[in-house]
């Protein structure tokens, strides 16, 4: 829910794009020849903070350290994000509070349950997952069977509905991107699966799955309102109207609360898995003490291990609060807040996919793997990737304004730079942590699981 409602109504109201379905399968192809090299080496280097990690083992530390960083930055961007959209919907939704009031409220749930870990059980995350799927297929079912002008139009699925509007094809991109944002989170729990093949086979299983179920929502919303007004309806319908006058035409006022709730529990649940994988990345390099070891503290409850990561939580709760309330002081527009992050994000993201793919190549000529490893997963599909997500990121970064909103070269400029920016102060702490603790840059990517950090040790809060 919280990518129809978030990502695909956003692209179409932002770019005015009508080929954003086509957009959803091919980013989904380009994630997934970007992905076996990722696949490959979380099937043999299983590390809390893969990206740090397989850069280290196969790059040099040094590109571990700046990539680790990178990967933060993104993945903060892209949590954070969500604040925004969460709070200006809400706001929206109930006629109460100002954005921010609702954004600071998730933001201290989020702060809770990932200091205590006071996670969100396992039943209760698969009821919700399988409610937003009933939801999102009954949106999709009420428009393939109840298509304007009783015609469905095959309009939004052609190379010139993309195609057509260049100027506005990265924004597109880039949000598409944003939508697959966490499919490689699933490595960071590579550590607490059973084997590192657990969290492989769930993120092949999700490739698989994701790019076909995106494109059939953001179609499905054309079919709908037909492909001449699905712009205006995206632009008009505010943040909670369509699509959920899918749901209320199709099966009653009755399902729009469930579906607005789906929706809003979308958000949360999105913010606090990006929290936590925040903080296992954090703790991860904090272990190999390449920054201050007491990062890696993990935190107790009544005297036992809680398995928390307390000290990298505060830090990214601390670093999202001040993210939020700058925002509120600078008066930003909250949907322009999470334009602006989660295009960053989605930037930073596919860079550091990029120099996995090349760092798994090199990883395998050093002798790394089992030495029966098959072509398209020591060269072939890394190499693949590599080109195919370096394209994916010129495309975006060139065509970006009209999404964010800007004209000059100057703001345009804007996330490149950030995006460089963020890689060489990496590579400068990098520099400095092999001149002050060679021993510890020597060993970048090598750590191994504390005992505190693996599900049987885990206690805490369960609901």
């Amino acid at each position: 829910m919280a990518v129809l409602v978030g990502g695909v109504v956003n692209t179409y109201a932002t770019t005015g794009v009508l080929g954003t379905p086509l957009a959803f399968l091919i980013v989904g192809g380009a994630l997934a020849l970007l992905m076996v090299g990722y696949l490959a080496m979380t099937n043999r280097e299983g590390n809390a903070a893969p990206v740090y990690a397989y850069l280290g083992l196969g790059v040099g530390p040094s590109w571990g350290i700046a990539g680790g960083m990178l990967m933060f930055a993104a993945t903060n961007a892209i949590q954070i994000s969500l604040y925004g959209l969460l709070g200006a919907t809400t706001a929206e939704l109930t006629g109460v509070w100002h954005w921010t009031g609702w954004a600071l409220a998730a933001w201290a749930l989020v702060a809770v349950f990932g200091l205590a870990n006071f996670s969100l059980g396992k039943v209760f995350i698969a009821i919700v997952g399988v409610a937003e799927l009933v939801m999102i297929g009954a949106v999709i079912l009420a428009a393939f069977t109840h298509p304007h002008d009783g015609q469905v139009s095959t309009a939004p699925m052609t190379v010139g509905a993309l195609w057509d509007q260049r100027a506005t094809v990265g924004g597109v991109f880039a949000l598409t991107v944003a939508a697959f944002v966490g499919v490689e989170s699933g490595a960071a729990y590579a550590e607490e699966g059973k084997t590192d093949k657990t969290m492989v086979h769930a993120t092949v299983a999700t490739l698989v799955v994701l790019p076909v179920l995106y494109c059939a929502m953001a179609w499905a919303l054309p079919v709908w309102t037909g492909p001449d007004q699905i712009v205006a309806e995206a632009r008009n319908a505010g943040h909670t109207g369509f699509p959920f006058t899918i749901v209320a035409e199709g099966y009653g006022g009755g399902m729009v609360a469930l579906a607005q709730l789906l929706m809003l529990t979308s958000f949360f649940i999105s913010a606090l898995s990006f929290h936590q994988v925040i903080g296992r990345y954090v703790h991860a390099i904090a272990r190999e003490r390449v920054i201050p070891a007491w990062l890696a503290d993990v935190g107790r409850i009544g005297g036992r291990m809680a398995g928390a990561t307390a000290p990298a939580s505060l830090l990214q709760s601390g670093i999202a609060l001040a993210v939020i309330g700058s925002c509120a002081l600078l008066r930003v527009d909250p949907i322009g807040m999470f334009i602006w992050l989660s295009s960053g994000a989605a930037v930073g993201v596919l860079v550091t996919l990029v120099g996995v793919s090349i760092a798994t190549v090199l990883y395998f000529r050093k002798g790394g793997g089992l030495g029966r490893d098959p072509l398209i997963v020591r060269t072939a599909g890394p190499v693949l990737g590599a080109i195919v997500g370096s394209a994916l990121v010129a495309v975006i970064v060139v065509n970006q304004a009209a999404l964010l909103g800007v004209t000059s070269v100057g703001l345009q400029a804007v996330i490149p730079l950030l995006v460089l920016v963020t890689i060489v102060a990496g590579l400068w702490y990098a520099r400095r942590v092999r001149r002050l603790w060679p021993d510890r840059y020597a060993a970048v990517g090598r750590g191994r699981p504390d005992e505190v950090m693996v599900p049987d040790q885990q206690v805490g809060f369960r609901v």
